[in-house]
């Protein structure tokens, strides 16, 4: 029997229910980029060079924004040289999740590349995924796109990621991207993209992706780090340009995924004995996450921060 048009809307009304009650509790995690950061961002990236992206040189906070000058270097397959990648360590999804920013491309005179700014989500500098706007070197336009690398049959394989928009005039250059969970599915399945690219519409929604299981959409970078955790942030990319530097501007960060506190080694929400243990199993190495403070080795410094963090989120 063909369900009624009042059927469908009871379906989406209750799953729209659920999801409130369930959300209900979940924190909120909100960057201002108010003349600084105001929650526990990372740079290193396993797997690029350097390993720890940042350039303190090329980027500031004038203005209310996050402000990233960008610089050549990408991600991008066997490249692994991209700078300032500022991200967050996150643990599990739970229903209801999404993740959101707002940024403005400022090009100037910039041109004859793929400039572009946005969203990403981090394994390693051969696992991730990235919602951008980017400049269409070949019609002189922006567009918001996405991508998607991933390690298959030990090689990095990188795709597109499942939704391109149409081009628009390049002076149109603030967009808010927003990426969250499909009500319908079970967490990780899918992940509906939303936008607004100021033509006066408003946020909607772009496109549903799967995550895995199905030919031609193997985003398992997504589904991965929804079920088990992993790294969320902002990113810049390009493979060069010729006129103006141009800076990307992000004016705030906002997600309700359970952003982890600093020294949470072991990825478990809590700073306890077990991120101590972890840090000492790794002493001496450049193990990521163990080394807290990002300065290439897991030492004595590592230790007094998590010491000195000793408690946080439990």
């Amino acid at each position: 029997m063909r369900r009624s048009f009042l059927s469908e809307k009871m379906v989406f009304w209750w799953a729209g229910t659920l999801a409130l009650v369930l959300t209900a509790n979940a924190q909120l995690y909100r960057d201002e980029f108010d003349g600084g950061f105001s929650l526990p961002w990372r740079w290193s990236v396993s797997g690029n060079t350097p390993w720890n992206t940042e350039d303190p040189t090329m980027y500031d906070f004038d203005g209310g924004s996050l402000n990233i000058i960008m610089q050549p270097g990408s991600l991008g397959l066997n490249l692994n040289n991209a700078r300032n990648i500022p991200t967050l360590r996150v643990g599990p999804a739970s229903r209801g999740w999404y993740i959101e920013t707002r940024v403005t491309l400022d090009l100037g005179s910039a041109s004859g590349a793929w400039i572009q700014a946005g969203l990403i989500w981090l394994l390693d500098a051969d696992n991730y995924y990235t919602y951008h706007l980017v400049l269409d070197p070949f019609q002189d336009q922006l567009f918001l796109g996405t991508s998607h690398e991933s390690v298959e049959n030990g090689a990095a394989v990188f795709r597109g990621g499942g939704f391109e928009s149409g081009r628009w005039e390049r002076q149109r250059n603030t967009v808010t991207l927003r990426m969250q969970d499909h009500e319908l599915a079970p967490v990780g399945h899918y992940v509906e993209i939303w936008y607004d690219n100021g033509d006066g519409q408003g946020l909607r929604w772009g496109i549903t992706v799967p995550t895995a299981a199905i030919p031609g959409w193997p985003f398992t970078v997504l589904r991965d780090l929804l079920l088990y955790g992993g790294r969320i942030g902002v990113y810049t990319d390009n493979s060069g340009y010729v006129g103006d530097q141009p800076v990307a501007r992000f004016e705030y960060f906002e997600t309700n995924l359970p952003v982890l506190p600093a020294g949470d080694v072991n990825g478990d929400g809590c700073v306890d004995d077990a991120d101590l243990l972890s840090v000492l199993f790794a002493f001496g190495s450049s193990d990521v996450d163990a080394d807290v403070n990002e300065d290439g080795v897991v030492d004595d410094a590592d230790l007094l921060t998590v010491l000195f963090a000793f408690g946080s989120g439990c």
